[in-house]
């Protein structure tokens, strides 16, 4: 049999969407930038940047986006993390333009894309529990109160 119950998170990070997006966005800024200083400075070969750009790149921004989706459901958090990011080094850094000229394009369609099948394939119970604590703790009802009158 199947354990159907809702697995309730006991890690940190788990329990708070916010910072499990600033993980896995740092994480992708850092196989990003890897792969540019790889592709622009350490091995500066075509196929370098068509490996590292259309296809290790796509792969790695669509897991993270699907694995935070997965987790967290469909949230803005991951994207308004990544898109100023990619758009900052793309308007700051000439080479990145020069590089990859359409990587704000594949950012956006691996970050759709990811973030969707992640949503399809996430725990519907544990969402659902997620939002429930964050609206009681926003209505604070989930403080016990004692009745003056029973003492």
């Amino acid at each position: 049999m199947k354990n159907t119950k809702a697995k309730v998170p006991h890690n940190a990070i788990e329990k708070r969407p916010g910072l499990w997006a600033v993980l896995f966005v740092l994480i992708w800024a850092g196989i990003f930038n890897l792969l540019y200083m790889l592709a622009d400075y350490i091995i500066p070969y075509g196929l370098t940047v068509l490996l590292g750009f259309m296809l290790v790149y796509p792969v790695c921004t669509f897991v993270l986006c699907f694995k935070f989706a997965k987790h967290n459901g469909i949230t803005p958090v991951m994207p308004f993390g990544i898109i100023p990011i990619i758009a900052a080094e793309y308007v700051l850094i000439p080479s990145v333009r020069a590089i990859v000229p359409n990587v704000l394009v594949v950012t956006g369609f691996c970050i759709l894309f990811g973030s969707g099948m992640g949503n399809i394939f996430a725990d519907r119970e544990l969402l659902e529990m997620r939002k429930k604590q964050k609206r009681d703790k926003k209505l604070h009802e989930d403080k016990k109160y004692k009745k003056i009158l029973d003492d």
